[in-house]
């Protein structure tokens, strides 16, 4: 199905399969250089953290000083982090919902936006065998660059 027929949510979960659930690597960097925009920014956290820095965001709150810690990926950290984490392991993705989604439909044929979705998935490390569940809520945001959807962002919150 090509860009122009699909909606953002089904844009979104076939850049998903590509990157990381399909098996061949080649596939995955050529999806990396024509679909992800090299301004991309992946907040990462997961929930544990999450409580954690609310928790010392309340403190800080009281000692009047704003802090948020994320573990923030760019472009050029992603694709080495995407490389390694392919060779290392394998994923394998039993539900992909679109919980929200925002696309904005003022660009003609092509739509950008903003895609909200749960995720829940296996590892499986390959030196190893063991296999660990990860459930994820994840926004994907995108944009129309020169015509075509690009991934920008991503902030994704992780359960183990």
């Amino acid at each position: 199905m090509s860009t122009q027929q699909q909606s953002l949510s089904e844009w979104v979960t076939q850049l998903n399969d590509t990157l990381f659930i399909q098996p061949d690597d080649a596939i995955a960097l050529n999806a990396v250089q024509e679909q992800v925009d090299p301004s991309l920014v992946v907040k990462y956290i997961t929930l544990r953290s999450l409580f954690y820095q609310l928790r010392q965001q309340h403190i800080n709150l009281i000692k009047r000083i704003p802090r948020i810690n994320h573990n923030v990926y760019t472009y050029d950290q992603f694709k080495p982090g995407l490389l390694y984490a392919r060779s290392s392991s394998t994923s394998i993705q039993d539900t992909f919902s679109v919980i929200l989604q925002w696309e904005n439909k003022g660009n003609g044929e092509n739509t950008d936006g903003v895609v909200a979705v749960l995720s829940k998935w296996r590892v499986k490390d390959k030196a190893t065998g063991k296999e660990t569940k990860k459930t994820n809520v994840i926004l994907w945001e995108v944009r129309l660059i020169d015509g075509k959807r690009k991934l920008v962002g991503q902030t994704e919150v992780e359960t183990v």
